[in-house]
Parts: C-alpha cells; structure tokens; sequence
C-alpha cells in the first residue's frame, strides 16, 4: 500500500473469505468426509474429470499448487457424471467454515469508523449461499460480493487471480481502483491487483493485519 491515510469518505475495503474471514482445515475435511454415510455411492460414481479436479481440490488445500479451483466447479463436474451423493458431499465439506474471530472484530472496528467492506471471493455460489445462511453475522458487515461468474461473452468462468474478476468488481460497484485496500492471503491474487492499481495487505495473520492497517489509519481513528 502507498503511504497515504486512509479515508472512510473514499477508501473501501475489499476482503478475501477463504483463510482471512472464514477457515477450514483438513481435518475437518477429513471427519466430514468419514461421518458421510453416502461415501460408496460417491465413489461408485466417480469418474476421471471428477477425479482431477478431487486430487487438484486436495493440493491446493496441501498447498502443493498454485490453482485456484472453485467448489462450483467440482459440484458442476458431480452433477454431469449424476453423482448426487458427492454433491451432498461437497457441499458440507466445503462449507464446513469457522470465523476467524480477530479478522472480523477488525472489520467490525473500521465498520464502526464508516469503512464499507465488500467480498472478493474465490468460492462458489452454493457454498456462498450456505455460508450467508450460517454466517449472517459477517456477511452482514458486506456492502456487496464478487464470487466466479461466467462470462457472458467467452462462457469461461471468470475467477481470481484474472483482471477481469477485479474489472467486474470495479465496474459493478463503481470503485476507483486506487481507492480500494484489497485483502488476500495468496501472493497472486495481490499482484494481479496491484497490476490493476488497487492497493493491498498480503493477510498472514490477523495481528499482522491489525498493525498494516492501523499504520494508515489517523491516531485519533485507531482501530486498536
């Protein structure tokens, strides 16, 4: 971020969900998958592109690829092959969130000092939903979202890190870019932002978090 004190008048905040609001582990994943009681079913139905995108799901979580791959995408792959039971599946494992308790007393601080927050997610629109329903006390301190969405003039489905999921953004809540503090914990999401003149904070913890933005934050504005 450029050295420059932040305005509630102008300056928005743009936040990444998965790892800096809401966080899910491999254990969970783990006894998710153990409790289900569909599991045969779901692997008598596999097939391989369901399969690929199982194992790249799996490395990403591991941290072993750079690909961002969205759940809508694997529910959309489960639904070709007629895979209910993985449906079911994936739609617990991959909302089987817990908050971050100090990353949302941060954004409920700068709500308090007139900051609008807004979502910049890479998850899929059935997980959004079942997390709204969970969660409404975060995403009640969103003033918008932009999740994946399919492009209306290439069908791709259009995601972070490509420009043109910040381009919607922008355009959709009519945003100046060097107004906008965007949030994330992948290094590649941050570029492609600062490509586009956005400001950012790499998220590492919440603490870290805390001191980068209170440092642009007027003494008697602290969200300390």
């Amino acid at each position: 971020m450029k050295k420059e004190f932040l305005d509630p008048k102008k300056h928005v905040f743009l936040w990444d969900l998965h790892e800096v609001i809401l966080k899910k582990t491999i254990w969970s994943w783990f006894i998710t998958c153990i409790r289900f009681p569909r599991k045969m079913e779901v692997i008598r139905k596999l097939d391989k592109k369901t399969i690929i995108i199982l194992l790249t799901f799996l490395c990403e979580r591991l941290k072993l690829t750079k690909k961002q791959l969205v759940s809508e995408e694997l529910l959309n792959a489960a639904q070709q092959a007629h895979n209910d039971a993985l449906i079911e599946l994936t739609i617990q494992a991959c909302s089987s969130y817990t908050p971050i308790k100090k990353t949302v007393i941060i954004i409920e601080k700068l709500s308090q000092l007139g900051y609008q927050h807004y979502l910049g997610s890479n998850i899929g629109q059935t997980v959004f939903d079942d997390c709204v329903k969970k969660f409404p006390f975060i995403f009640n301190l969103f003033s918008g979202h932009i999740i994946p969405f399919v492009s209306p003039n290439t069908g791709k489905l259009i995601k972070k890190p490509q420009p043109e999921f910040f381009y919607a953004y922008i355009q959709k809540y009519k945003k100046n870019p060097n107004h906008i503090i965007f949030i994330d914990d992948k290094p590649t999401n941050i570029q492609a932002a600062q490509l586009l003149g956005i400001q950012t904070i790499l998220f590492k913890d919440s603490s870290s978090l805390q001191q980068s933005i209170a440092f642009f934050i007027p003494e008697s504005h602290s969200t300390q």
